[in-house]
């Protein structure tokens, strides 16, 4: 993983996922805090916050098939700086204590949508800057990010929060989004186009719908993608889900300070941290297999969560739920670049974004609509149920599957001979 640090291009976008991410880690806590103190309600809370998805849900596949044909630096560096303004609107606003849940719901949605345009673009430049060969190691540095942004953000957003209040805690927040948008400016990335000079046409002359149908149909038809799917639903559901859950656990059931429920969440940067570590001695595994192993080990990190009471069980719960789940998502991430051809990148995972992000919403209300009538613990355990049964799942697909070190992309033309 140290030689493709060497790629300064690389380090520049690692940096910018870096602060993106703790950028993240403070607001996915900050964010439920204010609106559950404003309304005193987990489904109201609930609701506030999966208005950033809708955005994703709506205009993610044109998005992707837009951005494929553009400067996705220029792109990407443009949205840091939208997202950073709205931050510090909402900053201002809760500093001049002219805030409601319809306001940060509002700001919500657009940071949603200029997120997702970024996103979209980062994920692109990966495979061109880091090289196909080298996309396990790119997307385990890229996840090493994320892990030690989750070990230190949670902790250090819940002391900052206690000590200043939210108005400052999202200016950090601002300020971080800002230093993301200078490392993604950075960057040198040559574009390569797919098609002609007008962004609105490929090679054979397609317009925009025929190339956004194009990426769809390839997404149905190519049966690692639709595992690929399966995956990044149960992945995406979980991750907002579990967290928002764990939050809401910790503050109505357990009654654990701010600083106690920032530490709790940083102990899935420790996990982050582990599964970084040894994901090099999987590269010869096969892929299937080790994603079904790592949902039921994270499904196992939801239990002790669920049904412990104790702290240190609840950290090593969190520990052993976000670990697995991190080494998931790399394992996710490669298998679907390493799959996916170049010229259908944008469009695919544009594609994927739509399937995340209704996961994401549906997360985001049923983990505020189950503590509201029932309670945090059933959450819990429902949460696991969800890792538990794919992972059992996926193995009906065995038969698709190879080593980590030997995928490649899947010929277009293959799989349209086959579905016809």
């Amino acid at each position: 993983m140290k030689q493709i640090f060497l790629n300064k291009n690389f380090t520049f976008m690692w940096f910018s996922n870096f602060t993106s991410i703790l950028n993240g880690r403070f607001k996915e806590l900050v964010i439920p805090l204010i609106v559950l103190g404003l309304t005193q309600s987990p489904i109201i809370t609930s609701l506030v916050l999966l208005s950033q998805q809708l955005g994703t849900i709506l205009f993610s596949i044109p998005i992707g098939t837009w951005v494929e044909q553009r400067n996705k630096v220029r792109i990407a560096t443009v949205c840091h700086f939208i997202y950073a303004i709205c931050i510090f609107i909402l900053s201002f606003l809760i500093f001049q204590g002219q805030y409601s849940s319809i306001y940060i719901a509002l700001l919500l949605f657009i940071m949603g949508i200029v997120a997702l345009i970024s996103r979209t673009a980062f994920s692109a430049m990966i495979p061109n800057i880091a090289g196909r060969d080298r996309l396990l190691e790119a997307h385990t540095s890229l996840e090493a990010a994320d892990a030690i942004s989750t070990l230190i953000g949670p902790a250090l957003g819940g002391f900052i929060l206690a000590q200043t209040g939210s108005s400052f805690t999202l200016l950090v927040c601002g300020f971080l989004a800002i230093g993301s948008m200078i490392f993604i400016a950075s960057v040198a990335h040559r574009e390569e186009k797919q098609g002609g000079d007008n962004p609105s046409t490929n090679a054979n002359g397609k317009v925009f719908i025929e190339q956004t149908k194009e990426g769809l149909i390839y997404l149905v038809s190519n049966l690692k993608q639709i595992v690929n799917i399966i995956v990044m639903s149960c992945l995406a559901f979980s991750t907002v889900y579990i967290v928002l859950s764990v939050i809401f656990h910790a503050e109505i059931h357990l009654g654990l300070s701010e600083e106690l429920i920032g530490i709790l969440l940083s102990f899935a940067g420790v996990g982050n941290i582990i599964g970084i570590l040894i994901m090099k001695w999987f590269k010869e595994i096969n892929w299937l297999y080790f994603l079904s192993i790592l949902l039921l080990i994270s499904s196992v990190g939801v239990l002790i969560l669920t049904f412990s009471g104790n702290f240190i069980l609840l950290c090593l719960g969190m520990m052993i739920f976000d670990g697995a789940l991190s080494m998931a998502f790399i394992v996710q991430g490669a298998v679907h670049q390493g799959v996916t051809p170049d010229e259908l990148l944008s469009r695919i995972r544009s594609a994927i974004y739509v399937v995340g992000a209704v996961c994401s919403t549906l997360g985001t209300f049923l983990a505020g609509t189950i503590p509201e009538f029932f309670s945090s613990q059933l959450a819990l355990f429902i949460g696991a149920l969800v890792l538990l049964i794919p992972g059992i799942l996926l193995l009906k697909f065995r038969n698709i599957s190879g080593k980590l070190s030997d995928i490649k992309p899947d010929d277009i033309n293959k799989e349209e001979e086959t579905t016809a």
